[in-house]
């Protein structure tokens, strides 16, 4: 009796820590989209600086992909941050058309990552 008791709070941390990675990168990436938007609007927008929009975002996003590493791994997370610093790149010299076009690759690496990361049913299948 004993044993079972011992495998079913087992089995009650696993199930609480998979949902609660699950919730967790939930919103980090659908705080990263809205990140990405007010950059994609900062750009548009000839009255906001989106080069501060560009570093504050690149600054969360390290912070984030830290926590994130903790318990998950994907390489293209690190691939992110290069792409937001091409942006960032892009944005110094004046290139706003191109910032925009990455902004969309953004989107859709944040898309892919976070499909990644996130529970399946396909994947245990």
């Amino acid at each position: 009796m004993k044993r079972l008791a011992i495998a079913l709070a087992v089995l009650a941390v696993i199930l609480a820590a998979g949902i609660a990675e699950a919730v967790y990168v939930d919103k980090v990436f659908a705080e990263l989209e809205d990140g990405i938007n007010a950059l994609e609007a900062a750009i548009k927008s000839p009255e906001d600086d989106a080069l501060d929009e560009v570093r504050e975002l690149s600054q969360w996003w390290e912070c984030k992909r830290k926590g994130l590493e903790l318990f998950t791994y994907s390489p293209d997370m690190r691939a992110f941050s290069v792409a937001l610093a091409e942006t960032e790149g892009s944005l110094e010299c004046g290139d706003d058309k191109n910032a925009l076009s990455k902004c969309q690759s953004l989107l859709t690496t944040a898309e892919n990552i976070h499909n990644m990361l996130d529970f399946n049913l396909a994947d245990i299948i």
